[in-house]
This record gives C-alpha cells, structure tokens and sequence, in this order.
C-alpha cells in the first residue's frame, strides 16, 4: 500500500489499538483490585485477549471505524453500535474464562472489568466521534481558473468530515475576496497565519510555471502540499472519475506488489474458497431447496459469460434467482432485491448473497477472486467502455467475489452507477493489499448481515460538473 492507503489504515489500527488497550487495562486494573495485586495473571491473560480480539472484529464490522460512522448526526445509533460489540466481548471472555471449570473467572473480577472499560470506550469513541468538530484538517484550496474554481466550490459545498476549507489562494493576484486568503507566493506565511495543514491543488496547476515553483518551496518546507485527488483518496475512500488522469494510473502502478497478485492472493483465494465451501454448504442446499420449490420449471444453476482478467471471457456460476425468462429481450441492468425478475424466495437468495456461494468455483478454477472488481457481462462492459473514461482499467486484476466497490456501494442500475462503483474500483486497484482485502472480507460480512446497502444511505459523492456528465452521456449515446 502506498503512504496514503498507509495513513488511511493506520489511522483505523490507531482506533482500534485504543479501544483493545482500554479493554485489556480495564480488565488487567479489574484483577488487580479485585485480588489487591495481580493474582493468577496467566488465568485472565487468555479470555481477555480473546474478548479484546472479539470487540475490535466487531467494532469493525459494525463500521465504527469507518467514515460512515463519523458522519452520523447523533452518538446514540454509535452509541448502541458500540454496546453490542462490548457484549460481543463480553460474552467472549466469559465462555473462555468458564473452560477450566477449576479455575474460573468470577462476577467480582467481570463486573469491575465491565465497571471500568464500558465507561472508558464510550468517553473514547465519543471523542472520535465529535473530533471533526473541535480539531478538524484546516486546507487551504490553491483556485484561480474558472476549473479550479468549480471543484473549490464542489469541494466545500461536499463537506467532508474531518475537513474544514478555510478559503482559496491565488496565483497572480486576484482582488481581495470573502474567501481569499492571499497569494501562492506568500504561502508560508498564509500556513502560519491561518493555521493551515494541508493546501491542495488541481493536477493541471503543476504544469504552471509560476506556481509550480511555490508549491515545491511548501513542500520542501515541511508542508503537506498535495493534489486534490490524493485528499480524496484519504478522506472519502474513492476516486473521483473526472480527476483521474493517465499520470494517476500511472503512479498508481508504482509500487511492486507482483508477489502479492502472482502468489499471496492465488494462495488465499484456494484456501478461502475451500473453507467457504465446506462451512457454507448447508446455506447452498437451502438455497438449492428455495430455487427447486419457487422455481422448479428452471434449473437449479445459473451460467452467464462474464468479463474477466485482460479481458478474458468465461461462465460464472450463480444460483438462480430469476424467472428463466428474465433476459428473453436480452441483457438488463439488475435493480438488486426490488427486480421484478426475480421470483419469490430469490429476493432472498440475493440479499444474503447466498446466490453467490457457486462462485467458489469460479475461484478455485482461477477465473476469479475473493476481493476485486465485480466482473460483468460483455455487453454491459462495450457500452460502459465507451461511456465511461478509464472503465477498462477495472480488467487489470482478476474480479472478485466481493469487493470495495461491493461494500461502498449498493446494486446498480444506470451508466451514473457504474461510475460510482468504478471510483471504488481504481481506489482498490491502487491500493490493493493482503491488509486491505482481509477489511474488505470484515466489510462484507456486515452488508451480508445488514441485508445489503441502500442507496437512500449511502455517503454524498464528489460528482463532476454537469457539463461532464452531458458530454459522457452525448458520448454513449453516440
């Protein structure tokens, strides 16, 4: 992973770290009160590990970690998050503690330790929680262009949290504005008087000969000075399309990580799928069961041809969860659970992804894996190819059974969508690691529990202006 994917996931490990340092102390406080010293540490060490282990999983599967749950308008729903993952520890340490029945851990010790580390992690995520509001990233927006101008506005009317736009900085000396805070060449001064952390700036400026100069003096000097879309990458988690470049793809291609995709990730794919296959096989013959008695007219099993690695075809195995006469006027975008194609019991199949369990195969076979980009029919590549700039990048790594863009975004159904899902994409394709697919492997199980995203509920985008928006559709159009 590069340094932003870095600052990203360490700043999720940083959360984490804290809350299983508050419950390990708690607990490891809990003994040595109740026993006044530490008595039979070797008794307790295990079951706290445990639950320890069991509230950080948790906590992120319930997305406490996760911008989502910093962009909630109230604690409470957090709040309530945050107990039920303190109960999943709970129970953790309690079964490991009762084992040895011999020497179990007691109420007193259980009780103190909840006493202590309950109160402790609700003061901690509260903290997180609001930390936006009284200690947000100060930047400043290097725009003078009717461009840049445009993306400063869009980039303060998004409001991301954890972000606060101070004002603009100018170039060749614009008159004094609300929002304008001075020149670019007085920048070090601006850092200081304004309290700045960050200034950024459109890609296009660093071909500017009179302000390429002084952004390089910033960051020389200490200064994080960096384009606008490596702020986006670390503070929303996708790309946005119309800021992507070839120069972008092609640093994102800079660090080697051919040892990942060549063995690590063929490794874990073979061995996830094997597992899967063995614990999830009663949830495929129910799935079996509901396709037979909802559908008996079809069979059981669904082949469609796919889009895989460099462009490579092949059939994907699906349960069916559709009429067989769902694509009699060819192929259609799926509308997720609210399909009209799909019958009755098939809804199901598909909110719960138990539809997907075949594609173990695919795995194993090696057209496919765990985590990438979700491949999609031929048809449906052609024409999102030409709508959509950079859509043939997605081909670049082997599609996945789940993926960032699957646990971002829900079901699709329009050219704007597929869009969306792609920003998701060329972030994973950047950024892809054994650390970050193991998040996205925890990420998916919550959507698998919740029932799936909705689109009511998902994050405000960085959208580009209309006028680009006009021309891709004039373009697909066409």
């Amino acid at each position: 992973m590069n340094s932003l994917s870095q600052a990203h996931w360490f700043s999720v490990a940083r959360r984490a770290g804290r809350d299983a340092f508050i419950f390990l102390g708690a607990f490891a406080l809990a003994n040595y009160l109740r026993f006044e010293g530490f008595w039979k540490t070797q008794e307790f060490a295990a079951p706290s590990i445990v639950g320890t282990v069991g509230l950080v999983i948790t906590a992120y599967i319930l997305g406490l970690y996760s911008v989502e749950s910093r962009g909630r308008s109230r604690f409470i729903a957090h709040a309530f998050l945050l107990l039920a993952a303190f109960a999943v520890a709970f129970v953790l340490t309690t079964l490991v503690g009762y084992v040895d029945f011999g020497s179990r851990i007691g109420r007193g010790f259980m009780a103190i330790g909840t006493g202590i580390a309950l109160p402790m992690l609700m003061l901690h995520h509260m903290l997180l929680f609001h930390k936006h509001h009284f200690a947000p990233v100060r930047v400043a927006f290097v725009a003078e262009s009717p461009e840049e101008m445009m993306e400063y506005q869009r980039f303060r009317d998004l409001k991301p949290h954890g972000i606060e736009v101070v004002g603009r900085i100018d170039v060749s000396g614009a008159p004094p504005s609300g929002d304008l805070l001075g020149r670019l060449k007085h920048a070090t001064k601006l850092v200081t008087r304004h309290r700045l952390d960050r200034v950024v700036f459109c890609d296009s400026r660093m071909d500017d000969e009179s302000a390429r100069p002084w952004l390089r003096q910033l960051r020389y000097s200490g200064m994080h000075c960096t384009p606008l879309i490596n702020l986006c990458e670390e503070y929303l988690q996708y790309v946005p399309l119309h800021l992507v470049s070839n120069q972008w793809l092609l640093h994102s291609e800079s660090s080697p990580r051919a040892f990942y995709f060549r063995k690590l990730k063929r490794t874990f794919d073979v061995a996830t799928s094997l597992t899967l296959l063995l614990l999830l096989s009663p949830f495929l013959l129910f799935g079996v069961l509901l396709v037979k008695f909802f559908s008996p007219e079809g069979s059981v099993f669904f082949r469609q041809e796919r889009v895989g690695r460099f462009g490579k075809k092949f059939w994907i195995l699906k349960l069916r969860s559709m009429r067989t006469d769902a694509e009699k006027d060819g192929p259609q975008w799926s509308t997720g659970v609210k399909d009209r194609r799909v019958f009755p019991g098939g809804a199901f199949l598909r909110r719960y992804r138990i539809d997907e369990i075949p594609q173990l195969i695919n795995i194993l076979r090696g057209e496919m894996s765990f985590v990438g980009p979700r491949p999609e029919q031929p048809s449906f590549v052609d024409a999102l190819a030409e709508a959509l700039p950079f859509y043939e990048e997605r081909h670049m790594i082997h599609p996945g059974l789940t993926g960032w863009a699957q646990v971002c975004y829900p079901y699709g159904a329009s050219t704007d969508d597929a869009r969306c899902k792609l920003e998701y994409d060329l972030y994973y394709l950047k950024h892809a690691g054994i650390i970050f697919d193991l998040l996205i492997l925890l990420d998916t199980v919550r959507v698998v529990l919740v029932g799936g995203l909705k689109k009511e509920k998902s994050r405000p985008r960085y959208a580009p202006s209309q006028a680009v928006v006009a021309a891709e559709e004039c373009k697909a159009s066409v």
